[in-house]
């Protein structure tokens, strides 16, 4: 059995509550002032959605090398049903509940509240917007849920990931980083060859997003050599070092000022290249204190940081679109947003909760049982025949 490494379970929830306060954020137009406390101080960490997601795909890889390098890796077959089961059959649940809520709830427009929450659900559900959810093949801007454009690529990237891990494996930590920066790289010359639109689910995209992954599977595979390094620094360097990545974390964003100065036309696609690295080098130092300091791994460990990190997928799926059904069928009625917001943040844990126990653990559990050696279930025949033949 691998190591489960719970302190990192949290992590992501708690990145996953930082999406949602991200999104909560955006319902409201917001001012100058609202502007520069949240996105300019330390509290930009309660709402760091974007750095998320990069923390997102960072843990994947790290998580998906583990097998790897304790000799328990699959076989290609049951690592995709496997994969598909934890990931895309909860997706499919979240895609279907999301279509539902719209066709049920969706009024229209909402005066006084930002563009944001305004531009989804806009569009009316077609077979094409259905057909480009489920397969996720083609470059497509979702208008039901603005997550789905991380999904695209976190199951593109594992249809691949076992292909990569040959390469990394045998690579010592220079050659595989140069080898995740020559990836990104190759998204940047073949962005510039094809010019794909910036629909956030492009396969350039997807590309340079397979450069974090790798990133991760490098943390996995020098964990250990990590962690006794970590442990011979002094507490002055270890916060400092801290310090540092929380900063870059959260406002080491090259990108705007590339565009406020040099270049105001800047593609989308070429700012997420340079933010992205920036905010993974963030990310990469919030993992090794999250696996190596006693006391994060700690505060990691409470009750309730863990079963936010076992929902946190869950959470991260349905919560845009209960935002949307809470936002359209009540604020109309004169409720206050901040109510609407606060009981929107209610329910999507409670849905989460509820999902995470009834579709992502039955999901989970398809995926071990499909992928069973036969030698195990003809074992567990033979148990079954055998104890009928004692009673």
């Amino acid at each position: 059995m691998n190591k489960r490494y719970e302190e990192l379970d949290s992590l992501r929830g708690l990145a996953a509550l930082c999406v949602v306060f991200f999104h909560l954020y955006q319902v409201i137009p917001i001012n100058k002032l609202f502007k520069v406390i949240f996105e300019y101080s330390p509290l930009r960490l309660f709402i760091s959605g974007g750095e998320s997601v990069v923390l997102f795909f960072v843990l994947s890889g790290f998580v998906l090398a583990l097998p790897y390098f304790s000799n328990k890796q699959l076989k290609y077959s049951s690592y995709i049903i496997k994969r598909i089961c934890r990931i895309y059959l909860p997706y499919i649940f979240a895609l279907l509940f999301a279509i539902s809520c719209r066709e049920a709830f969706y009024t229209g427009q909402i005066k006084g509240l930002s563009s944001w929450i305004n531009t989804f659900w806009s569009a009316p559900i077609s077979f094409q917007l259905i057909k480009e959810h489920v397969i996720m093949l083609s470059d497509f801007l979702s208008n039901l849920n603005p997550v789905i454009w991380s999904l695209v690529h976190e199951m593109r990237i594992s249809i691949i990931f076992p292909l990569i891990m040959i390469i990394i494996s045998k690579l010592d930590w220079k050659k595989a980083l140069a080898f995740s920066a020559l990836v990104s790289l190759l998204a940047i010359v073949l962005f510039i060859i094809f010019k794909p639109a910036s629909t956030g689910t492009e396969y350039v995209a997807s590309l340079n997003y397979t450069a974090l992954f790798i990133i991760g599977a490098l943390l996995a595979k020098y964990r250990s050599y990590i962690s006794h390094k970590f442990n011979s620094l002094s507490v002055k360097v270890k916060t400092s070092v801290f310090a540092f990545g929380i900063a870059t974390y959260l406002f080491v964003h090259p990108s705007f000022v590339i565009k406020a100065l040099i270049f105001q036309n800047i593609s989308p696609f070429y700012r997420t290249v340079i933010d992205s690295w920036f905010i993974t080098l963030g990310a990469v130092i919030l993992i090794i204190f999250t696996l190596n300091s006693a006391r994060l791994s700690r505060m990691m460990r409470n009750f309730f940081v863990i079963f936010l990190g076992k929902i946190s997928y869950s959470l991260y799926l349905i919560h845009v679109v209960i935002i949307l059904t809470v936002v359209q069928t009540l604020y109309a009625q004169g409720i206050s947003i901040g109510i609407l917001l606060s009981g929107s943040l209610l329910v999507s844990l409670f849905i989460a909760s509820m999902m995470y126990f009834f579709i992502e653990k039955p999901s989970i559990w398809l995926g071990k049982f499909l992928t069973r050696s036969k030698k195990m279930k003809l074992d567990e025949m033979n148990l079954e025949s055998a104890a009928q033949k004692a009673i």
